[in-house]
């Protein structure tokens, strides 16, 4: 047996334990949790995860009836290739990103992966790339929070699919504001100049997917793609949990 299966086996056996001795509830839907130790939410919670039920643009931005692309790809001003993420931002997804991002539920991260590889199109936008890269945290912050969710999720996607992860590719070079509460302009200045790529021999000639947690105007993502286009990567993808819509 190896490691995993071993881990998982061990998973198995503790769960009924921790769910006698430290009941908990789902803060989803405030039922009693079987499984604490398979992450915040409940079973059924983490089968009905909001999910895109729009068309969406090839980019993966869900779109409004009538449209076959959006805006920015129509004005040739996409930096991806392709695109894919699980859901919308809200309810229990948002519930579960913030237990990973903020709660230090790193375990989340593989249900997390399991729940975008049940997606066709992220199957296929994964399938297909040669490396995955995560959006970076810079130093100071990735002390603090000890993790960068944006890794975790690549790995336990790597992991699922056979795919490399190459997690110093880009680097965070400046220690930005949080980009929450900030305009779509502010968004853009605020991430301008933040990241550089490290490892050009990881990129250059290459399929790549960024990998990140939640799309809000695309500052950071399109940030990212621009340094890894002009580092030779011969595509750019995007693959996060959610988008806010």
């Amino acid at each position: 047996m190896d490691i995993s299966a071993a881990s998982a086996a061990a998973r198995r056996l503790v769960d009924p334990v921790l769910a006698v001795v430290f009941p908990s509830a789902c803060p989803a839907c405030a039922r009693f949790l079987a499984r604490p130790g398979q992450g915040p939410l409940c079973e059924p919670c983490w089968a009905s995860l909001p999910r895109h039920r729009a068309v969406t643009c090839r980019c993966g931005l869900p779109l409004p009836p009538g449209l076959s692309a959006c805006g920015r790809c129509r004005r040739r001003r996409q930096p991806f290739s392709s695109g894919a993420s699980l859901g919308p931002y809200e309810g229990s997804l948002r519930l579960v990103v913030h237990a990973l991002k903020y709660g230090g539920r790193r375990r989340a991260a593989g249900r997390i992966a399991e729940a975008l590889l049940e997606d066709a199109a992220v199957r296929a936008l994964v399938g297909t790339s040669d490396v995955l890269v995560p959006v970076p945290l810079h130093p100071r912050r990735l002390r603090q929070r000890g993790f960068n969710q944006a890794a975790l999720l690549a790995e336990a996607v790597a992991r699922r699919t056979g795919r490399v992860v190459s997690a110093d590719a880009l680097v965070r070079r400046v220690d930005t504001l949080p980009q929450a509460g900030l305009s779509a302009g502010a968004r853009r200045r605020n991430v301008r100049d933040a990241f550089a790529v490290r490892r050009r021999a990881a990129v250059a000639g290459r399929v790549v997917t960024l990998v990140d947690d939640v799309v809000t105007t695309g500052a950071t993502a399109f940030a990212c793609a621009r340094h890894l286009e002009a580092a030779g990567a011969r595509e750019v993808r995007l693959l996060t949990v959610a988008r806010v819509v």
